[in-house]
């Protein structure tokens, strides 16, 4: 199967690759752990809870005996009210970097490109999501700088 070269790119688009890198901060990591079985049905309290509180969660993981998302740093106080009585590891400090780039999955490599240069910036990342104009990696406030640090000169000009 043979790629076509990409048609030019007119005046009023944005350019092809990244366009920007930004860090929104203000988020924790929540882990709700050593939940009894049947595991599934744990989860699903545990998450009615939360959404009866009225939290919004983002980055939602399933793990073994548990579930793992983002919430809003402010939310905190009420998330450990909803969820009380469950075993509940929560980690303030967490951002998103949110790397745009206009129609990213149609540009053969970039996603990878972009991973690639996160990964080597030596952040932990603790979740990946993309859409089709950006990619959401989230860390730890340092890691989060690192990873933008990695990718700025590589918007410049370098990544396309």
């Amino acid at each position: 199967m043979s790629h076509s070269t990409p048609p030019a790119e007119l005046d009023f688009e944005k350019r092809r690759g990244i366009s920007s890198v930004e860090i929104r901060t203000g988020f924790a990591q929540v882990h709700i752990s050593e939940l009894p079985e049947p595991v599934r049905t744990s989860r699903l309290d545990a998450l009615r809870k939360v959404a009866g509180a009225g939290i919004s969660i983002d980055f939602l993981k399933l793990t073994p005996y548990g579930v793992s998302f983002l919430v809003a740093e402010g939310e905190v106080p009420r998330l450990e009210s909803a969820v009380a009585g469950s075993t509940v590891s929560i980690s303030p400090g967490m951002g998103v970097v949110m790397v745009h780039a206009v129609n990213m999955r149609d540009e053969d490599g970039l996603v990878a490109s972009i991973v690639s240069h996160a990964i080597g910036s030596g952040a932990r990342i603790e979740h990946l999501g993309d859409m089709h104009d950006r990619l959401l990696i989230v860390s730890d406030l340092a890691g989060a700088k690192r990873i933008q640090d990695a990718l700025v000169p590589v918007s410049e000009g370098a990544l396309r």
